[in-house]
C-alpha cells in the first residue's frame, strides 16, 4: 500500500511539474498560430491572379470564356463553355470570377489588411494590401456592377456572412481614396517585404507610381458617369507620377517550377499543361477573326509573335481568325473547316513562367493621351500616344520576343495619331491601341471594360440563334444564382441597378 502511495505521489508531482510549463512546452514551432504577413502578402498576390486557387475560375472562365470572346479577341466552336462567343448564359461560367474572388482573394487580402494595420512597422505591407484590394475589387465590380465591398471578406473577423451590396459609385470613390492614401503612406524607414512581393520586390517608389497609374485607369472609367470627379482624379494621378517604363508594368512574376500555384494562370490554361491546346479542335479557344483581320490590316508586328497555326507556322499571310458565334455546325459551312488552320496563341506567349500582366506602362500613356485631349491634364497628347503605341510593341519582350525599332517605326507610320482629326477619331486611335494591347497581353477583362466605356474599336455584334441579348454584346455578367439563397442583400443591388441580366448597364457604363 505504501509503495502504491509513493508511486501516486511521484506521478502527481511530475504532473504538476509538467503543468507549470504546459503552454510553453506544447507549442509546435513549425505550426505558428499567426501567419507571418510576408506569407499573407505573397498568397494574396497569387490569389489575385487565380493561380493559388486554381486558374479555371478567373483565367479560363472569366478572362477567356466570357471577356475575350465578348469583344471578339478570341473565339471557340465550343458553345457549351465559351459562352462569350455566343452571348449565352451558363451559371458556373458566369459566376466563376465572383465566387472565386470572394472565396479566396478577398478573404486573403482583407485578412492581410486586418493583420498588417495592427503593427505600425507593417505600414508598407498594409499599403501594398490596400492597393491589391483595389486591383481585385475593381475587376469584380467592373464585371458585375454593385457588389459587396465595405463589409466583404470579414466573416471570420466580425461574423458577417451576408455583407450588403454597395453602389458602384461608392465603391469607386473609396477605391480612389485607398489608392491615394496607400501611395502616400509608404515609408522607407519601416519594414519592406522584398521576398514576398512578387510585383516589385519591395520597391516602394514603383508601388507609389503603380497606385497613381491604377488611379488614372479608374478615373478614366468614370469619364461619362462623373466627369468632374474623373477629371479631378485623373489630374491627381498624372501629377503624382505614373509608372515610368515597361520595366514598371504592374505584373505578378512567376517562377518556372512546373507547379500550377507558381505558374501564370493564363498560360496554364492556354498551354499544354491546361485545357486549351490539347482540346483543339473540340473545346479550345483560338484567336478571333476580328482581331486577326485588324492586326493584318494595321500591319501589326505583334501578330507573328502572339499567333501561330497548329504546325507552328507564324507567317502573317497564313494567320486566320475564327469568326465568333461559329459552332461546330457553323464551322462546317466555312471555306476552311479544319481548326488546325486557324490561329491559336503562339508557344512564346504561353510559357508558364511568364509574368501575369495587370496594367502596362503602355496603357498609362494611352490613357494620359486621352486625359490631355479632354483637357484634364497638360502635355502633348500626340507624344503620349506615340509613347504608349511604341511601348505596347516593345513590351513584347515580356514574352521573350523582340520587335525591332524599324518595325515599331513602320507600325507608327502606318497607324498615325490623327492630330488634326476630331475627338472621336482620336479616341478611336487611342482605344484601338488599348484593345490590341489587352489582347496581346491576355488582359481581356480589362479590354472588355475599356470597350464598354469607350465604344472603341467599333465592333459588329453577332446574333447566334438562342442568344440572351437580342444580338447585342453583353454589358455585364449576372450575379451568381446562389446569391439569392446565400445573401438576400443582392436584391437591393437589383432594385438600384436594374434587372439581373447581361444588358443592364453598370454605373459608369453610360
Amino acid at each position: 500500500m505504501l509503495k502504491r502511495l509513493t508511486i501516486c505521489l511521484a506521478l502527481l508531482a511530475g504532473a504538476g511539474a509538467c503543468t507549470r510549463d504546459f503552454e510553453e512546452i506544447n507549442v509546435n514551432p513549425n505550426a505558428p498560430t499567426a501567419v507571418p504577413v510576408d506569407y499573407l502578402l505573397g498568397q494574396s498576390q497569387l490569389l489575385l491572379t487565380g493561380s493559388a486557387s486554381g486558374p479555371a475560375s478567373k483565367a479560363w472562365r472569366a478572362n477567356f470564356g466570357y471577356a475575350a470572346c465578348l469583344i471578339q479577341q478570341m473565339s471557340s466552336i465550343d458553345a457549351t463553355f465559351y459562352k462569350g462567343s455566343f452571348y449565352t448564359f451558363l451559371g458556373e461560367i458566369n459566376s466563376a470570377f465572383f465566387d472565386n474572388s470572394y472565396t479566396y482573394a478577398v478573404k486573403s487580402i482583407v485578412n492581410l489588411i486586418d493583420v498588417a494595420q495592427k503593427d505600425p512597422k507593417h505600414v508598407n505591407v498594409l499599403s501594398m494590401a490596400r492597393i491589391l484590394k483595389v486591383m481585385e475589387f475593381s475587376r469584380t465590380t467592373d464585371m458585375y456592377g454593385d457588389i459587396p465591398y465595405f463589409e466583404a471578406g470579414k466573416g471570420f473577423i466580425d461574423g458577417n456572412f451576408s455583407p450588403k451590396y454597395d453602389a458602384q459609385r461608392d465603391i469607386y470613390m473609396d477605391m480612389l481614396k485607398e489608392l491615394e492614401e496607400a501611395g502616400k503612406a509608404f515609408d522607407a524607414g519601416q519594414y519592406i517585404p522584398k521576398a514576398a512581393d512578387y510585383i516589385y520586390g519591395g520597391d516602394l517608389d514603383k508601388w507609389k507610381r503603380a497606385a497613381n497609374s491604377l488611379m488614372l485607369r479608374l478615373a478614366m472609367r468614370m469619364q461619362k458617369a462623373d466627369p468632374a470627379s474623373a477629371q479631378l482624379w485623373a489630374k491627381k494621378a498624372i501629377d503624382g507620377g505614373l509608372i515610368t517604363g515597361n520595366a514598371e508594368t504592374i505584373a505578378v512574376k512567376f517562377a518556372n517550377t512546373g507547379a500550377e500555384i507558381n505558374s501564370n494562370p493564363n498560360s496554364w490554361i492556354l498551354g499544354p499543361s491546361g485545357s486549351n491546346i490539347t482540346n483543339i479542335p473540340n473545346a479550345g479557344v483560338q484567336w478571333a477573326k476580328t482581331l486577326i483581320d485588324m492586326m493584318k490590316e494595321r500591319q501589326d508586328p505583334r501578330l507573328p509573335v502572339i499567333s501561330m497555326l497548329k504546325n507552328g507556322d507564324n507567317s502573317v499571310v497564313k494567320q486566320r481568325g475564327l469568326p465568333n458565334a461559329t459552332d461546330a455546325t457553323g464551322l462546317a459551312a466555312l471555306d476552311e473547316k479544319n481548326l488546325d488552320n486557324y490561329s491559336r496563341p503562339a508557344t512564346g506567349v504561353i510559357g508558364i513562367a511568364l509574368p501575369w500582366i495587370y496594367m502596362s506602362y503602355a496603357e498609362t500613356q494611352l490613357l494620359k493621351a486621352e486625359a490631355i485631349e479632354r483637357g484634364w491634364a497638360t502635355g502633348n497628347a500626340e507624344a503620349a500616344f506615340k509613347e504608349g503605341q511604341s511601348a505596347a510593341l516593345a513590351q513584347m519582350s515580356w514574352a521573350n520576343a523582340t520587335i525591332s525599332n524599324a518595325d515599331i517605326a513602320a507600325y507608327a507610320a502606318k497607324n498615325p495619331y490623327p492630330e488634326a482629326g476630331t475627338l472621336a477619331a482620336k479616341m478611336n486611335a487611342i482605344h484601338t491601341e488599348v484593345y490590341l494591347l489587352s489582347a496581346s497581353t491576355f488582359n481581356h477583362i480589362e479590354g472588355w471594360a475599356n470597350w464598354r466605356r469607350t465604344g472603341y474599336p467599333v465592333l459588329t455584334p453577332v446574333n447566334y440563334l438562342g442568344n440572351d441579348t437580342n444580338g447585342q454584346i453583353p454589358r455585364r455578367l449576372r450575379y451568381p444564382l446562389s446569391e439569392e439563397g446565400i445573401n438576400l442583400n443582392f436584391k437591393t443591388a437589383i432594385e438600384r441597378q436594374g434587372p439581373d441580366v447581361f444588358m443592364t448597364r453598370i454605373w459608369w457604363d453610360k
